[in-house]
């Protein structure tokens, strides 16, 4: 009906108003978008390591995504990809995140919390 529909948009209105403001606290400080950090942060909750498609799939975006977030990642050091070995299949590799990576994610994650305070409480 019409009255949900009209509720529908708000709310998604209002969670896109609080994603674009925590992006812009973190680009403003560190210079790194919301996407890189909520990726670093995904990594880390999924014990420092795994594999893209796992990392893919609890994000909820396309592996392509994930693997230009990885590149970006992997350029400034906070991530490497390695061979894959529990499964011995040298054509697979986990990504993990680097001592650097973490150090910023921790840094990082002071502003996010401070922003999501901010803009959604």
């Amino acid at each position: 009906d019409a009255a949900r529909l009209a509720d529908w948009q708000e709310a998604r209105g209002l969670v896109e108003r609080v994603v674009r403001a925590i992006d812009s606290d973190l680009q403003s400080e560190w210079a790194v978008p919301l996407a890189l950090f909520d990726t670093l942060a995904e990594l880390r909750g999924l014990g420092g390591r795994a594999r893209p498609q796992d990392l893919a799939e609890a994000l909820g975006i396309p592996r392509a995504t994930l693997s230009r977030r990885l590149d970006r990642l992997a350029e400034e050091g906070w991530v490497v990809r390695r061979a894959e070995t529990k499964h011995h299949d040298h054509r697979a590799v986990d990504v993990e995140l680097t001592a650097r990576g973490r150090a910023l994610w921790r840094e990082m994650n002071v502003t996010y919390r401070r922003s999501v305070n901010k803009h959604y409480t």
